[in-house]
């Protein structure tokens, strides 16, 4: 199965006509080349933690923080001052972090890895996702899903899960093409899905924002053109620390 390639957009939805001014984004963060002499010297304020695996983020256009992601579902928070870089803060995600597919056995999972995003809960506390990954794969073809927890982040290092095991992506291929004929006739030789979750973040005047999970599905038959594929919206609203999300719909 190809790779799957994660489309979570981040969209500044204050843009869209109809929307309330009070409507908030995710942070994306940018990666610094691991070549770069500020790599090196972040990683050295790191004392001996990056490896091959390791990558560092910044905010875009800004120049005095830095978060290190690093495999053992660790986040680090360096600061720069002047031409001082010093660690400030650290998160073990580590352990008790368990994510289930929450479909069937068939999916294995075979990795877990922090997305690079600050998702704001209210003015003055963010998230981070962990996303699990699961796949299985199946004769010329397979499926991946993904799927998220959002910890908020505390300045001493404690965290705490605001939203639990949310679908963050999914991607399905099953072959349809068996024979030489087939594949000599027909361009589109799987029937494909996918999902991709779009966030909007709500200031309401309350104690943490609301967040609505929209999730776009798509289904693109064997055989067909792909302006053929078809697509649903399933809408959802919660706040951090709710149980359950709730349908708007």
């Amino acid at each position: 199965m190809e790779k799957l390639i994660l489309l979570f957009a981040i969209i500044s939805f204050s843009a869209v006509a109809g929307v309330s001014e009070n409507a908030t984004k995710p942070v994306t963060l940018v990666a610094l080349q691991k070549d770069s002499a500020q790599y090196l010297n972040i990683c050295k304020a790191a004392e001996g933690d990056c490896d091959n695996e390791t990558d560092i983020w910044t905010v875009k256009n800004k120049n005095d923080i830095f978060y290190l992601t690093l495999p053992q579902l660790q986040l680090m928070k360096i600061k720069k001052e002047g031409e001082v870089y010093s660690k400030i803060i650290m998160w073990d995600f580590s352990k008790g972090n368990e994510i289930e597919s929450g479909l069937d056995d068939e999916l294995t999972k075979n990795d877990v890895y922090i997305y690079p995003a600050l998702y704001p809960l209210n003015k003055t506390k963010m998230a981070v996702a962990l996303v699990s990954k699961w796949s299985t794969s199946y004769s010329g073809g397979g499926r991946e899903e993904e799927y998220a927890n959002f910890m908020m982040i505390n300045n001493d290092g404690s965290y705490q899960l605001a939203f639990k095991n949310i679908p963050f992506s999914s991607r399905e291929m099953i072959r349809a093409c068996f024979t030489e004929d087939d594949y000599a006739k027909k361009s589109h030789c799987h029937d494909e899905s996918w999902s991709i979750l779009n966030l909007k973040i709500t200031d309401e005047a309350k104690e943490f924002y609301s967040w609505k999970f929209i999730t776009k599905s798509y289904s693109w038959p064997a055989f067909t053109d792909k302006a053929s594929a078809q697509m649903k919206t399933n809408e959802r609203i919660a706040y951090p620390f709710q149980l359950q999300l709730q349908s708007n719909k």
